[in-house]
């Protein structure tokens, strides 16, 4: 047999063997998308006999969210109180991690934790022509926050009535669930930040870390809520995001993956990385 034929023959063979080793990869693949969407519709059930009934379209594909790690920037913190007050704001430290910022404009104070809180001079932040839910938007963005609109409430204060703005920090357009700040608005101008909670620097993947899949999400979110002593008859939303939680020893906080699922009867969180589920109250 001469060579060239020889050779023709080698290559169907080794073309052949791609092909049964592309049609094996395939095969598995679909098996395995096949156990997955099988799992999905088996929790889907699972939740019905419970008495829970969820839309298909609500539950998420797949756990996309990542935990995260928050090592405290105060550099960050000082250009944002130099934004807020003008360059000239110096700082103070008044211990345990806490660094104040005053000018003639007000104060504002940064925690370890990330809680923060300002108060500012009469006439510093006047409103002008805006809204109080649009200067507060505004505002939030100025200093570096992503911010999403939560509620505004009108109550009686020490000033007379009082505007009270509060708003939810994103990254990257998914919500941090405990990062949130309330804008006091009276006599026509800004007054106050209160309750205030940010990310205090930049996130870094937490490599190593498996979130639960999602068939399981849905498990324990029914063993959660009976452990509880809790019932739904229904889930209305599944809102995928982050809360963080500062470490012992301070400077650096966990963004821990969670579902934010609002029922019939109340919204809960699902830690996505251990089935844990708590109130939203509980925030």
């Amino acid at each position: 047999m001469s060579w060239s034929k020889l050779k023709t023959i080698i290559l169907i063979i080794l073309a052949a063997t791609n092909l049964c080793l592309a049609a094996f990869v395939a095969h598995r693949a679909f098996l395995g998308q096949y156990a997955q969407v099988q799992a999905r519709e088996n929790a889907v059930a699972f939740l019905q006999e419970k008495g829970i009934t969820v839309e298909e379209q609500l539950i998420p594909g797949d756990m996309e969210l990542q935990p995260q790690t928050v090592v405290r920037d105060r550099t960050q913190e000082a250009a944002l109180a130099q934004q807020i007050l003008g360059q000239e704001a110096a700082e103070v430290s008044l211990g345990g991690g806490i660094y104040r910022y005053e000018t003639q404009r007000g104060r504002i104070q940064f925690h370890e934790d990330g809680t923060f809180q300002g108060q500012f001079a009469d006439g510093a932040f006047p409103l002008g022509e805006e809204s109080p839910e649009g200067y507060a938007v505004s505002f939030a963005r100025d200093m570096g926050y992503e911010p999403e609109l939560l509620s505004v409430e009108a109550e009686a204060g020490t000033d007379g009535t009082e505007t009270r703005v509060t708003l939810g920090q994103t990254w990257n357009g998914v919500p941090l669930f405990n990062q949130r700040m309330t804008l006091v608005f009276a006599r026509g101008q800004c007054t106050a930040i209160i309750q205030g909670r940010r990310l205090n620097g930049t996130p870094a993947a937490d490599a190593g870390k498996t979130p639960i899949s999602v068939p399981t999400a849905l498990v324990s979110f029914y063993q959660g809520l009976a452990a509880m002593g809790d019932v739904c008859s229904r889930i209305n939303q599944i809102q995928p995001g982050y809360t963080s939680s500062v470490s012992a020893g301070g400077g650096a906080s966990a963004m821990l993956p969670v579902w934010w699922i609002d029922t019939d009867t109340g919204a809960y969180l699902l830690d996505t990385m251990t089935g844990e589920l708590s109130r939203t109250e509980n925030l």
